[in-house]
């Protein structure tokens, strides 16, 4: 089968004004495309995400030996499952001090439709963050 040469770039929806974490430290952020969450992703062979995670306030900083962030996906949409894709490691700056919690990720495409969601823990427990995300799907 022939396919077209196609791709598609998503910029995520940046968070809410206000997205803290919990006590813990920890926050889940679904990765969403004006509100919506499921994207078709049948025509493309791999995905490739990038992120960025850091606290509004210049007072805070991010731990990167502690701070954990993973990508879930969910595949069906009749079904609110949610698999653990990976483990994004840090993309660490040789003398920044973790002011933000950078990484990337390509993954193959595993179904017609997608919803991804980031799940981080090992950040300041209830602060504020902000993230950022966007993937590049290829066919």
């Amino acid at each position: 089968m022939i396919r077209p040469n196609r791709s598609l770039h998503l910029n995520f929806d940046p968070t809410a004004e206000i997205f803290a974490t919990d006590s813990g430290g920890g926050f889940v952020f679904p990765l969403l495309v004006d509100g919506n969450g499921d994207v078709e992703t049948e025509p493309f062979d791999e995905v490739r995400f990038v992120f960025s995670v850091w606290h509004p306030s210049g007072q805070k900083t991010i731990d990167l030996d502690r701070a954990y962030l993973e990508l879930q996906g969910a595949f069906d949409p009749e079904e609110d499952h949610w698999t653990k894709l990976a483990e994004i490691e840090p993309v660490v700056a040789p003398y920044g001090g973790g002011e933000t919690f950078d990484g990337w990720i390509v993954l193959p495409v595993m179904a017609s439709r997608s919803a991804w969601a980031l799940v981080g823990n090992g950040f300041e427990p209830r602060t504020r963050i902000q993230v950022r995300a966007s993937a590049y799907l290829v066919a």
